[in-house]
């Protein structure tokens, strides 16, 4: 008896229920699946087991075993499970965590149901039965620039003899699951008849009906039924279509496909022959008071984190480094807790440059100088400075990476995408000669970071200030407020900056470190200059080491300093920061060599200078040169929430003393320290100093912080009203005030690019599609790319506006997407001075108008996760930052399907929809829900995107009926060449009596 066998088994036909006896021959002959809940069963069963009861009761049994069995595992005495436990997984051979592993098994049921909707679609696309249609790739309408309907035409053909078959049904698939854009393609047979008799053809028109820009994509199901034999059977066509700008496209499609980041072999410096290369003699010899030891990278951190026992597991990793570590932070183990997680980041990024290495390449000689071409420096990718070294050896592939001979290059000079470098006397090339080589990162940074770090001095009132450090502090008065005559009278209006700049300024000598906590736009850079103005002008002994975690923030600082003369502040540079990035006035403030490059006064020259500007890891020269501690009577950081700990607390464990007084400005809501090493980042290095501080009782704004050790600025001078209201009450409590100039914050209500006017905000709803190339593991979005150019000369066309380059700015989070933005925007001259950067780079900037390009567009939920999909987009404080950067005109172009899987993007977009700044295609949720859970979000559409998978395989099933008996249809035979007349007519389908 032949039956089928459900569960256990491998085979259709079974004698004993302990099931079938052919053993593993039968298995390779028969497809077998095992599913998540432990059942083993056919493939073809394996989609409606899926969705069956029976699945889900398994299931449930299984993931509550696997939470009996936790629980049971706890130790006698209440001990916890070991949150580091894992199991090995059987089907793919990964360790995961126990208190992961139900989740994982999950995945695999994801992933099988993929598979499964693939195989089903890919067996459709096969042409079967003798009937070949053309567009075996696919259909693909290309990109189109009309709203005008496109036809094109598609062949059927009959290659059998003698047999006849007929076209059943001819539909688009988007008709009943309905894709991104709606309906927008349709098909028709031409003709009347829909017989295809042998070795005839016959056509189908497949017609696109363009709407709003972007990708989209359906598929073409035909339906035949074989008359002889009674059966039918699918053929099926992806059909695409873009509307867009063909010449951007063009222009900027992708140059190689994308094959990932190349691996390249790594080895030992350690174990290799090296010999050194020449310092640049372009360079003036800084006189150091001491040596700057080595801090070389501990064997055990390395191996804890990217050793054998890791396999990839970030959580090993993870639990690996924190045995490394102090159990806590404190004063302490300060130096030992810091020190180990900028070793983990220094590694990474040292392994993160190592991508960049390149072989078989040719260097020129330009005695005494070699040129070297390095694809990508143009684009920073790899970032590359003068003094940098770079490792060049013979290509031999023939001999290993550690035993052959290195040469160490120092950069001398960097140019468009080429660098020149001089080794020592030993290096000589020839004609033909190829080399291999290794980027080596400057490991100058980290090595000042440790060198502050393990110094004697330790501060409680710095490092951990408490209440007791404040007691008997109180708020300064109306009347101590009202004595500030302030350089900035609009400041005088301020409460809270006035507050600030007068707290500053009566501040004990040796005080806990103040805090300026400077929402967007509301003017903290501005207050901390006022209040070193005023400290200036109180103390002629005053000296202040003013600093920022980049060099764009600290010449801001410098440049609204610079009218106190070129005698009293001075910019020092680091000697590899290229002179042409300096700004023009400010290089009378800097000391510039003959040879064109920046340079260190002595010290007895710099000790003259009453402020001192420079960025963080800079901060740390007066003391290195060997300025006494406590010459700066005041320090203060700017942005100090943007760098990591140790950087910022370089300058002030470098120079102060229990006497200097600490001024952090920034905002813990904006963007954070940036961070290689996602495994330094979860153990701390991602949390800043200001963030630090400000989750202290000392800090608290509502229990007593509030003016004497922390300001909160309410009054934004930058924004719309209606640009800052969704940042102000998602991310500061709705306490910012609007009060910018209203001749520029309004000045763009009324143009034509609103959809609304007199709400100067613009979401344009694109579906595009996300791209790499090469080996770049960076996205970009073409079609998002062309819209960004639409926008920008449509604006500055606009001559009523009076708009110029430098009022636009764009903002994307991927390099990628930069470039293909640049590229289109430096077609026209007018265009070319507009700013097009990272979140990063416009951190403490604002332009008139911002549009931003968020770039992701990938809609596979079953096989991705939100992470993957979103990428740096569903950062809170990536998102923050864009958003508030504009002062009149806020427009955002993006995917809303996918950027509604973040909660707070989904408000946002809500905002806009609710309010008429919506273009594009439309929403699929109901703006007034609020959802704040991502992973409710994501689980919706994933099951969204199954759903419609598991439909599309049960209709392909029930569009294949396997034979019909002679009664069960009748078919007119008929042919006709009326091309007029596609409709069908259908087969008579009749009951069984």
């Amino acid at each position: 008896m032949s039956t089928l066998k459900v569960n256990p088994g491998y085979c259709q036909f079974f004698i004993t229920p302990e099931g079938c006896k052919k053993g593993l021959e039968c298995r390779r002959r028969h497809d077998i699946k095992k599913c998540s809940c432990g059942l083993v069963l056919l493939a073809k069963n394996y989609i409606s087991h899926i969705r069956g009861q029976r699945h889900r009761t398994l299931y449930a049994k299984l993931k509550a075993k696997q939470t009996q069995e936790g629980q049971n595992a706890q130790v006698a005495g209440g001990a916890s499970v070991d949150p580091q436990a894992a199991q090995r997984c059987e089907r793919c051979n990964r360790t995961v965590l126990v208190l992961n592993y139900v989740g994982h098994l999950e995945y695999h049921a994801r992933q099988d149901r993929r598979a499964a909707y693939q195989a089903a679609t890919a067996q459709a696309e096969i042409d079967k039965e003798g009937i070949t249609v053309s567009g075996k790739d696919g259909v693909n309408f290309g990109v189109l620039d009309t709203e005008s309907s496109v036809e094109i035409t598609i062949s059927l053909e009959n290659t059998t003899e003698g047999y006849s078959f007929a076209l059943q049904s001819c539909t688009m698939r988007s008709s009943a699951r309905g894709d991104a854009h709606g309906n927008r393609f349709s098909a028709r047979l031409k003709g009347k008849s829909k017989v295809l008799r042998s070795k005839a053809t016959r056509s189908v028109s497949i017609v696109f009906h363009p709407s709003f820009a972007g990708a989209y994509e359906d598929t073409l199901e035909l339906v035949f039924m074989h008359l002889d034999l009674r059966r039918t059977f699918v053929i099926s066509r992806c059909v695409t279509a873009t509307v867009g700008d063909r010449e951007d496209h063009e222009q900027i499609r992708p140059t190689e496909p994308y094959t990932g980041p190349r691996k390249v072999a790594r080895f030992q410096l350690d174990g290799s022959k090296i010999i050194p290369s020449l310092r640049p003699p372009t360079w003036t010899k800084t006189p150091w008071k001491e040596r700057l030891p080595e801090f070389k990278i501990p064997d055990k951190v390395i191996e804890a984190a990217f050793g054998s026992n890791v396999h990839g597991s970030k959580a090993k990793a993870r639990s690996n480094v924190k045995q490394l570590m102090p159990a806590r932070l404190d004063l302490e183990t300060y130096a030992t807790w810091w020190q180990v997680l900028l070793y983990l980041e220094e590694e990474q990024t040292k392994q993160d440059l190592e991508m960049y290495a390149m072989e078989d390449m040719e260097i020129k000689s330009r005695y005494p100088r070699y040129e070297l071409k390095v694809p990508g420096l143009a684009e920073n990718r790899p970032s590359v400075l003068v003094g940098d070294f770079i490792l060049v050896s013979e290509t031999n592939p023939n001999v290993n990476l550690e035993q052959r001979t290195w040469y160490e290059g120092r950069v001398h000079a960097v140019r468009m995408d080429e660098v020149l470098l001089r080794f020592g006397e030993e290096f000589n090339t020839y004609r033909g000669n190829r080399f291999d080589v290794r980027f080596v990162l400057n490991r100058l940074p980290f090595r000042r970071m440790h060198h502050a770090l393990v110094n004697k001095f330790r501060p409680s009132r710095i490092l951990f200030p408490a209440l007791t450090d404040v007691a008997g502090v109180t708020r300064v008065t109306r009347r101590q407020e009202l004595e500030i005559n302030p350089y900035y009278r609009e400041l005088a209006q301020d409460e809270e900056q006035l507050e600030t700049v007068t707290a500053i300024l009566h501040q004990k000598p040796g005080s806990v470190p103040f805090i300026v906590f400077g929402p967007p736009g509301t003017g903290k850079t501005v207050t901390i200059i006022e209040a070193m103005k005023q400290l200036l002008d109180k103390d002629p002994d005053v000296k202040i080491l003013a600093c920022a975690p980049s060099n764009s923030a600290a010449d801001l600082l410098a440049q609204k300093l610079s009218d106190r003369g070129s005698k009293v502040v001075f910019r020092l540079n680091s000697l590899t920061r290229k002179v042409g990035d300096l700004p023009e006035n400010l290089k009378g403030f800097s000391c510039i060599n003959e040879n064109t490059v920046f340079a260190v006064p002595p010290l007895e020259e710099l000790v003259k200078y009453r402020v001192i500007v420079s960025t963080c890891i800079s901060g740390g020269v007066p003391g290195s040169l060997g300025a006494k501690r406590g010459h700066f009577s005041h320090i203060f950081i700017d942005e100090a929430g943007q760098g990591k700990e140790p950087e910022v607390m370089l300058p002030i464990k470098s120079i102060a003393d229990r006497l200097t007084n600490i001024v952090l400005a920034g905002d813990n809501q904006q963007l954070g320290p940036i961070v290689q090493s996602s495994v330094a980042g979860d153990l701390g290095l991602k949390k800043s100093l200001l963030a630090r501080l400000m989750d202290m009782d000392v800090y608290n704004l509502d229990n007593g912080g509030r003016g004497i050790t922390i300001v909160k600025l309410v009054k934004n001078f930058r924004s719309h009203p209606a640009i800052l209201q969704f940042s102000n009450e998602q991310f500061y409590n709705a306490e910012l005030q609007p009060c910018g100039n209203p001749a520029l914050t309004h000045s763009l209500e009324l143009i034509d690019e609103l959809p609304k006017k007199r709400f100067p905000l613009i979401f344009h709803s694109i579906v595009g599609k996300d791209m790499r190339e090469k080996s770049s593991p960076s996205f970009f979005n073409i079609e998002e790319a062309s819209q960004v150019k639409k926008y920008c000369k449509a604006l500055l066309d606009n001559r009523k506006l009076r708009l110029t380059a430098e009022h636009i700015g764009v903002i994307t989070p991927y390099h990628a997407q930069r470039c293909k933005i640049l590229d289109l925007l430096h077609k026209e001259h007018k265009m070319k001075d507009i700013k097009v950067g990272s979140v990063e780079e416009f951190q403490g900037q604002e332009r008139r108008i911002i549009i931003m390009s968020t770039v992701r567009s990938n809609t596979e939920y079953v096989s991705s996760d939100i992470t993957r999909s979103l990428g740096f987009v569903a950062n809170s404080r990536r998102m923050n930052v864009a958003i508030t950067r504009a002062q009149a005109l806020l427009i955002v172009i993006g995917n809303p399907i996918v950027l509604s899987l973040d909660p707070l993007w989904r408000g946002f977009l809500s905002y806009v929809h609710t309010r008429g700044g919506w273009r594009g295609k439309g929403i699929d949720w109901d703006p007034q829900e609020n959802i704040d859970n991502s992973d409710e979000l994501h689980a919706r559409r994933r099951n969204q995107a199954e759903q419609e998978m598991e439909d599309t395989i049960l209709r392909l099933k029930a569009l294949i009926i396997q034979r019909h008996e002679d009664s069960d249809f009748e078919f007119d035979l008929q042919d006709s060449d009326d091309e007029d007349d596609g409709v069908f007519e259908r087969p008579i389908l009749r009951e069984a009596e």
